[in-house]
């Protein structure tokens, strides 16, 4: 059995999976921390501030993590019974949310779609939403490809599904009644962080005139914000979209030949046709309203050191 802490390190190095999965299993290990009768409660304490604290900043891109983190961590004054329960509530608030998003995505997400690399959240809201779908057209997700588990998801539950290059989104866009991604992050002012070439996609799908929905928790609202056309700010700005091994892009380079392998990148509110959330379609004002509360928890997280 894998310990706590190699459970928070897979978090930190994970390539394979979404953000839900990551929130979820983020969530499961503080819930069975704090219920860890077997550590001293002093261990047991220290080790979810640390934890906490290491994941979210191994983590930027995924605003969920830092909000995850944050609700559970608020309950800290009331003792690790209050944040196991916390804990849990928080599981299974988080497990209905995509039956709830499903409905309020159902007026929009129907037809022949397309969506990028892999998203828990638009397979469960895809799947409760088969009977009106045609057909899901997937971009792979260089450089590691996550597009074609997705695929292959979308396969065995009956959906009919096309894999592509990313670079044929364009090719394939004009037969498509939206374009459906998930979030990694949607940042105070309402933009989305998500796995790189979403960008690409949105701006394509604007050319187009095809509607681009971003399906996300709200747990995924960050106070984290994209400082655009301020020279000052750029490495703030690239810090948030996780670079990652440039040999995961070219594995034997020739001396003398930079490599870059950004896994997410930024797309602006104004390509996004509608935000739908298990609450419903949020706009930019109400977006900012939940993430000031998330920046409210995220300072308490800073400060917490028991």
């Amino acid at each position: 059995m894998e310990t706590v802490e190699q459970r928070i390190q897979q978090v930190c190095e994970d390539r394979e999976h979404g953000s839900r999965w990551l929130v979820k299993e983020t969530i499961t290990i503080l819930r069975d921390l704090a219920r860890d009768e077997q550590r001293p409660a002093s261990e047991r304490l220290r080790l979810l501030a640390s934890g906490a604290r290491q994941i979210v900043q191994a983590r930027p891109a995924m605003g969920a993590l830092s909000s995850a983190v944050g609700h559970v961590i608020q309950a800290h004054e009331e003792g690790l019974e209050a944040m196991g329960k916390a804990a849990q509530q928080l599981l299974d608030d988080y497990a209905s949310a995509t039956g709830r998003m499903a409905e309020h995505a159902r007026p929009y997400v129907k037809g022949r779609l397309m969506t990028c690399s892999i998203s828990g959240t638009v397979l469960e809201v895809l799947v409760a939403l088969k009977d009106q779908i045609e057909h899901v057209t997937v971009l792979e997700g260089r450089p590691r490809y996550e597009g074609r588990a997705m695929a292959q998801a979308l396969h065995e539950k009956g959906i009919a599904v096309t894999i592509i290059t990313d670079a044929q989104a364009d090719i394939f866009l004009p037969q498509c009644q939206g374009v459906v991604v998930g979030a990694d992050s949607l940042l105070i002012n309402g933009d989305l962080l998500n796995k790189a070439g979403t960008t690409l996609l949105a701006w394509a799908a604007r050319g187009h005139d095809v509607p681009f929905y971003v399906l996300s928790e709200t747990l995924k609202i960050s106070p984290k914000r994209w400082h655009e056309h301020d020279p000052a700010r750029i490495a703030s700005n690239l810090a948030l979209l996780e670079e990652k091994e440039p040999q995961e892009v070219f594995a034997d380079a020739p001396s003398g030949i930079q490599v870059r392998n950004f896994y997410f990148d930024h797309t602006p509110y104004r390509l996004l046709t509608h935000v739908i959330t298990e609450n419903g379609l949020l706009d930019r004002r109400r977006i900012r309203e939940i993430a000031v509360t998330t920046r409210a928890n995220e300072r308490l997280l800073s400060k917490w050191h028991p």
